[in-house]
């Protein structure tokens, strides 16, 4: 099976890793070309940061920053899509997808309009108004793990508990009451959500575990690029810093492929891409 890949575009000013960098329409557009040319399957969009402490916005505020960018985004990928196809006719079903990162109905229900495929949904799918119109659409959708947007260090699963258990529990408490709601379970992928009511040790106990989530039955999809739990994974030849983020991210993408996860979602696509093909075998203490 082959691991896709999700490349980031984020029109925010405060992003842990790329804040501010892309919030220009022709950046924008320029890291786009470059993520399609570089081989990403699947392109995400968000407006708002998650990173931990960042400062909510309204949705308003949101489309604000997205409502020129987007639709620009849309007509590349669509460009994009109609160029490789007219090249190789079998590159129909793997055409380029765009996903928008949002928590806010209004939002997704813009962004849908002006060409998105996917939605991804840090939050969980806690708003009502949006598993409406999931449901009604028939909208392929992310659901991640979290008990707080945007993460907060001192809200984490209680560090007694297994880890792995408790988001499981949630993930198929959660999968009832969508389907429930009118979301056939064909539409979901689901994020544990790394760094998200997690601490570091947590987060890479899921890593390492990655494919006990395979349990529920759908399409795994995890977000680990450049986060902090990185600086805790000893890995010879690498500090535990900042710095060496980049190097174990691809380490770590190369083993979520061997796990055979279904979709990684990185701001590097090139090079995660060669790592996925690489397919290392990272033994973990954990």
């Amino acid at each position: 099976m082959k691991t896709k890949i999700v490349g980031i575009i984020n029109i925010t000013p405060d992003s842990f890793s790329d804040g501010g960098r892309y919030s220009n329409v022709s950046q924008a557009i320029e890291h786009l070309r470059q993520m399609l040319q570089d081989g990403a399957d699947i392109i995400d969009v968000g407006a708002e940061s998650t990173r931990p402490n960042a400062t909510a916005i309204s949705c308003e505020e949101e489309w604000l920053r997205l409502e020129k960018i987007f639709p620009l985004i849309s007509l590349e990928v669509e460009k994009y899509n109609r160029d490789i196809v007219a090249k190789d006719k079998s590159r129909q079903k793997s055409a380029v997808e765009i996903s928008v990162d949002t928590r806010y109905a209004s939002t997704a229900k813009r962004a849908y309009e002006v060409g998105a495929k996917i939605i991804n949904d840090v939050t969980g799918l806690q708003n009502q108004e949006m598993v409406e119109f999931i449901a009604k659409k028939n909208i392929r959708t992310i659901f991640m793990h979290s008990l707080s947007v945007p993460a907060n260090p001192d809200v984490i699963i209680n560090k007694a508990l297994n880890v792995v258990q408790e988001i499981i529990k949630w993930a198929e408490e959660k999968i009832l009451y969508l389907q429930q709601n009118g979301i056939k379970k064909q539409q979901l992928v689901f994020d544990p959500g790394i760094g998200f009511s997690k601490d570091a040790e947590q987060s890479l106990r899921i890593i390492k575990n990655i494919e006990a989530f395979k349990i529920l039955d759908l399409p795994i999809y995890v977000g680990h690029s450049k986060k902090s739990f990185l600086d805790i994974l000893n890995i010879e030849g690498l500090r535990n810093d900042k710095e060496s983020r980049s190097q174990k991210t691809l380490i770590i993408s190369s083993y979520l492929a061997r796990k055979n996860i279904d979709f990684i979602r990185v701001h590097d696509v090139l090079a995660n891409k060669s790592a996925v093909k690489r397919k290392d075998n990272l033994i973990m203490t954990l």
